[in-house]
């Protein structure tokens, strides 16, 4: 196989920032990139102990994944901010038209699930799989509209049990609102985004390199990470995403039994390759090693579990 061209990664300038994004935890902002005409969003790569985490790696590896898969889901480069490592998420194109907006899932769920704290953000309870269901439904009318709706939840539900993404929390997804000459509204659900918090990139990669050398840690690691999304309400704690995604493809296969078929047709192999074109300064190789050998346990879990 010929050598895979690495990912570029974007130059910015402090004179190329247009404001600032407040949304969410960490540092980040709107910026231009060239003569493009639509705003990105770059987000810093946060520290710690002083060494840069692996947020832009897992965020870019996610996004080409759903480019694999064919899930829609935010445009994601690598970037440089004047030194400051990061990523750039580009605007969707759809909200520059006129009258359309985002509506968070923090919102939807709380015009439909009766008490749903809408501020909170991590260990909501009420954050479940059935009641995002139920909001989707009171939102989207159209039975065929609905029908799109739910294959395209279902496959970021399986792209979250494939990178092990653990904060799909809920202002993690949304639908697109937009306004008709009629004064009505349409809703679609808006691409996948953010997916910083996959793959292991938060694990210091000295306890990396420990767990290389160990027996059975690909499969120790994959099943205990825990997601923002609960199976049902009384559980202590949000679901850990491969889980998720077999109860939800148990609940409603005909949503996800393509994406298993999808996975099978990419294989393993080219999905290893978005990680393999990652620039060897951005990611470790340990972090690397660590990457693929998840990737090996959750797509084999996958594709078993939606065959």
């Amino acid at each position: 196989m010929p050598d895979l061209e690495p990912y570029p990664i974007i130059p910015l300038r402090n004179e190329d920032v247009l404001a600032p994004e407040e949304m969410g935890s960490k540092q980040k902002g709107w910026v231009q990139v060239g003569a493009d005409a639509t705003p990105w969003l770059f987000k810093h790569a946060r520290l710690s102990n002083g060494k840069v985490t692996g947020e832009h790696w897992a965020e870019k590896i996610a996004a080409e994944l759903a480019e694999l898969l064919e899930i829609p889901h935010a445009q994601v480069d690598l970037a440089m901010l004047d030194g400051a490592v990061g990523c750039i998420s580009r605007r969707f194109a759809e909200l520059s038209r006129p009258g359309t907006e985002l509506i968070h899932g923090n919102d939807l769920l709380a015009g439909a699930v009766l008490g749903y704290d809408r501020a909170g953000r991590r260990a909501q309870p009420d954050h479940t799989i059935e009641n995002i269901a139920k909001a989707v439904t009171a939102a989207i009318t159209d039975r065929d509209e609905r029908e799109v709706a739910f294959r395209q939840l279902a496959g970021f539900v399986t792209l979250d049990a494939l990178i092990l993404n653990t904060d799909r929390h809920h202002e993690n997804w949304a639908l697109m609102r937009s306004r008709l000459t009629d004064g009505m509204y349409i809703h679609r659900v808006a691409p996948t985004f953010d997916h910083a918090s996959s793959l292991g990139r938060n694990e210091p990669v000295e306890k990396v390199g420990q767990w290389l050398r160990e027996a059975d840690r690909f499969e120790w690691y994959a099943a205990r990470g825990r997601g923002a999304i609960f199976i049902k309400s009384t559980d202590p704690h949000g679901a850990n995403p491969l889980r998720l995604m077999e109860v939800a493809a148990r609940a409603w296969p005909r949503y996800f039994q393509p994406w298993g078929k999808m996975l099978q047709n990419v294989g393993l192999d080219r999905i290893l390759s978005v990680v393999d074109r990652v620039p060897d300064h951005v990611m470790d190789a340990r972090h690397r090693r660590f990457a693929k050998g998840l990737l090996g346990v959750t797509f084999r879990q996958v594709t078993e579990a939606l065959s």
